[in-house]
């Protein structure tokens, strides 16, 4: 039995080394309160190099935990090439959850959600089907849905409902475009004048665009009406296009242009 205590203390010195309430494992010098030199290559004496140290592991008299370094900066310390891997880390919420940055002298730190930095997030909408005859029915005043696809969203809990051409959007501040491209063919044709209802919290804006052309051919027009505004959650939104009061086309003749007729809604911030 003392036999066994020897060799066990004998064990436990030629790895550990206390002093002065200092614990060394591997090294006869520790570095602050507690220090691993994982390659036992520290000097007896003085401060280790800075090759040295990328093999250790030490705890300060002030708490700080240093990995490749026996002089921690902050609470943990990492210093190495390509220091951290986390892995297994879950999917974020990028409406709710804050970023992480690194900043000059590798300090990691929060600047918030995505929303904050106000970075464009887009959604994109086609018209895929040329409308015939569209506005037909409608007088000054009147709009008519247009039955788009959505071919591109990446706003966070924007959703649409093709079925009736409707956007649902999250809280934000948002700039929508509205693209569109339309032949008239009518006699007595040459303003076009259209409008669109754009959403502005729980209200709409209307914003006009007027575009002239030639009488009684098959004449190309287009425009694109742009509004920046402000919705709460789950306000929608139904895409549509109005017959404005400056033009003089009315009844048959005028279709709404497939493909390049479309919206664009960028999420521009909270």
């Amino acid at each position: 039995m003392k036999r066994k205590l020897v060799y066990l203390l004998l064990l436990l010195t030629s790895n550990f080394t206390f002093f002065n309430a200092q614990v060394g494992i591997n090294t006869s010098n520790p570095q602050g309160v507690f220090n691993i030199d994982g390659a036992k290559d520290n000097p007896t004496t003085g401060v280790p190099s800075v090759a040295q140290q990328a093999n250790d592991v030490a705890v300060t008299v002030g708490g700080n935990m240093g990995i490749g370094t026996t002089a921690p900066t902050n609470k943990l310390h990492v210093n190495g090439s390509n220091p951290l891997r986390l892995q297994g880390v879950g999917a974020g919420n990028s409406s709710t959850d804050p970023l992480l940055v690194v900043d000059a002298n590798g300090v990691v730190k929060n600047i918030g959600t995505l929303g904050a930095l106000s970075i464009p997030s887009p959604a994109v909408f086609r018209l895929e089907t040329l409308q015939s005859n569209f506005l037909q029915s409608q007088g000054a005043g009147g709009s008519q849905v247009v039955p788009m696809t959505v071919i591109k969203n990446s706003i966070p809990g924007l959703t649409y409902n093709a079925g009736t051409s409707t956007i649902t959007f999250p809280a934000g501040t948002y700039q929508i475009t509205f693209v569109y491209e339309a032949i008239h063919n009518a006699t007595g044709c040459t303003v076009s004048s259209y409008f669109v209802d754009f959403p502005l919290n729980a209200t709409t804006s209307r914003i006009h665009s007027t575009g002239s052309h030639s009488e009684g051919a098959l004449s190309n027009h287009g425009g694109t009406i742009t509004y920046a505004t402000t919705v709460p959650a789950n306000r929608n939104w139904t895409i549509a296009l109005g017959r404005g009061q400056s033009g003089n086309c009315s009844g048959a003749g005028m279709s709404l242009s497939a493909t390049s007729t479309q919206v664009l809604v960028f999420r521009i911030g909270d």
